[in-house]
């Protein structure tokens, strides 16, 4: 198999032979992705595939976070990583095989999801963002191509996917604040603060979210599609518009469940502890009210292309664990105003 990447061949195989390479499934900054199958297991795999010398290296990066975040245990919605290593001129990394992003369901449903879908799957991802926070690491792309769907029992499970540009926050203590920084990540769903060149924590992923939350309900953003000569004016002109746009106009026709989210999470201090329980529990009362309109209880799956489909011996859920963040118990996880008042 070929690559258009530099007139470079990749392995048709690696890991001495055990992962066999049958079809390229996309294309990223970081290199391919491709659908390999394990000759020991036969399952299905996907492999991540970076020139050694790639001008903005991220596989190294990602396999570190990946192993970062298995410890003591792999939680649900994390892929797991079967294999991380050099081939040749190629770094290679197997993961398990996923199924679609949020992004192909928008498209799979007319443009945009229901209220329903977004509900459940914003009580996941926000799961996933607290526990990828819980280890001290932003993640810093947040976007639907970021968020993936398992397969077979595990299809309703949100995975979160690609760390090529997440960054430690947090190791022994929180990082400063710096300024001036190039916007990283996705413009169409970026915090406001990452727009004006400031250090991305907590906060950011958790605004970024909320961008894309709205975007699936609506489809599109005021933002989006705006005409720029280049990349510099294109963010610009994005970061104005996110500026001006109020938060009541943005959510207008939805649940207040969006935009209490949103009025939150643009609130926060960069160091300060958001209050993750109180989030997942906006879109858990959504969640009962759709429930007690619907007069019947809207279970895990129930999302909209789900409808009609007999789905047998699904994978529950696992609960919502209590997660200590590794600033717990300092003063920074608390409200500004309070730490303020305390001189803090």
């Amino acid at each position: 198999m070929s690559s258009s990447s530099g007139g470079s061949k990749y392995p048709p195989t690696i890991a001495d032979g055990r992962f066999e390479i049958t079809v390229k499934l996309g294309a990223g900054c970081f290199g391919e992705v491709y659908r390999a199958v394990d000759a020991q297991t036969k399952d299905e795999v996907a492999i991540k595939i970076e020139r050694v010398n790639a001008s903005s290296p991220q596989l190294e990066r990602e396999s570190a976070m990946l192993s970062a975040l298995a410890q003591p245990a792999l939680p649900q919605g994390f892929p797991k990583i079967l294999h991380f290593g050099r081939d040749g001129k190629f770094l290679c990394m197997v993961l398990e095989l996923l199924g679609k992003t949020i992004e192909d369901y928008v498209q799979l449903c007319n443009g945009h999801l229901a209220a329903r879908s977004v509900a459940l799957a914003a009580e996941q991802a926000l799961l996933r963002v607290e526990y990828l926070h819980s280890k001290g690491i932003v993640h810093r792309d947040i976007k639907p191509e970021n968020l993936m769907f398992g397969t077979g029992s595990r299809q309703h499970h949100l995975y979160l996917i690609d760390f090529g540009l997440s960054k430690r926050y947090y190791d022994r203590r929180h990082i400063r604040m710096n300024t001036n920084l190039s916007l990283t990540g996705t413009a169409r769903y970026a915090s406001i603060n990452a727009h004006r060149g400031a250090e991305q924590s907590r906060r950011d992923d958790l605004e970024a979210l909320g961008h894309m939350f709205l975007y699936l309900l609506r489809g599109s953003l005021p933002w989006s599609g705006l005409n720029a000569k280049d990349r510099e004016e294109k963010f610009r002109k994005i970061q104005e518009v996110k500026e001006r746009t109020p938060l009541s106009d943005l959510c207008l026709g939805y649940p207040d469940a969006f935009e209490r989210y949103l009025r939150y999470c643009r609130t926060l201090g960069f160091r300060q502890r958001p209050d993750y329980a109180m989030l997942r529990g906006l879109f858990s009362e959504l969640r009962g009210s759709i429930s007690q309109q619907e007069d019947c209880q809207l279970q895990d799956h129930e999302f909209e292309w789900n409808a009609g489909k007999e789905l047998d011996g699904l994978e529950p859920l696992a609960p919502a664990p209590c997660l200590a963040q590794p600033d717990d118990g300092e003063a920074s996880h608390l409200p500004r105003a309070f730490r303020c008042f305390c001189g803090l």
